[in-house]
């Protein structure tokens, strides 16, 4: 999975969506890498097309699926 930036987030650095498996990778900018697990296509779009990704993944994301921390 390629990760994408996600520059207009402060805690936020990055993304990547693995179609075959639903699953959304997220890299925060202190370091954390998470999978979040079967996860539709368009919850990730929106996340990367979010003004604030942050406030897409706290009210989409976070609470919404299963999730394993990678480092």
């Amino acid at each position: 999975m390629e990760l994408r930036p996600l520059g207009r987030s402060e805690a936020l650095e990055s993304a990547a969506y693995d179609d075959a498996s639903g699953t959304l990778r997220v890299r925060f900018r202190n370091g954390g890498l998470y999978d979040y697990l079967d996860v539709p296509r368009d919850v990730f779009d929106r996340l990367v097309e979010a003004d604030h990704p942050w406030t897409t993944w706290q009210e989409h994301i976070t609470t919404a699926y299963d999730y394993r921390r990678l480092d």
